[in-house]
């Protein structure tokens, strides 16, 4: 079962993603921002890092250069209505775009191919 995090600073988000990638069968957890992830990032693992871009105290492009150092084998996804896209992070070779506004189950699909593209001998 792929172990993914969600980190948004908006409950509402973090909430429809926590039940859809549930209802999908994702073990998942749970941040309101940048640093919360970073802590539970050092005492757990996760296949996937669901993350907004904009939010207080660390974007999502400072996390994901973060997880790159710290666990490179660790997935990144950005969510974003601003961003034109991953090519303003440093990791954009590991790094996916979501553009919002998604509907949940679109996210769990977008995951879903992510993980089927990097970790074959999971599907």
């Amino acid at each position: 079962m792929p172990k993914i995090l969600i980190v948004d600073d908006e409950k509402a988000i973090r909430t429809l993603l926590l039940l859809a990638f549930t209802q999908s069968g994702y073990e998942v957890r749970t941040a309101a921002d940048g640093r919360e992830a970073m802590g539970l990032c050092l005492s757990e693992q996760f296949d996937v890092v669901l993350s907004d871009v904009v939010m207080p105290r660390m974007s999502g492009h400072d996390l994901v250069r973060w997880i790159g150092q710290q666990n490179p084998a660790t997935l990144t996804v950005l969510m974003s209505g601003f961003d034109a896209g991953c090519e303003n992070c440093e990791m954009a070779m590991r790094c996916q775009l979501l553009p919002k506004p998604f509907k949940p189950m679109d996210a769990v699909a977008a995951v879903g191919r992510i993980l089927a593209e990097r970790l074959p001998a999971a599907s």
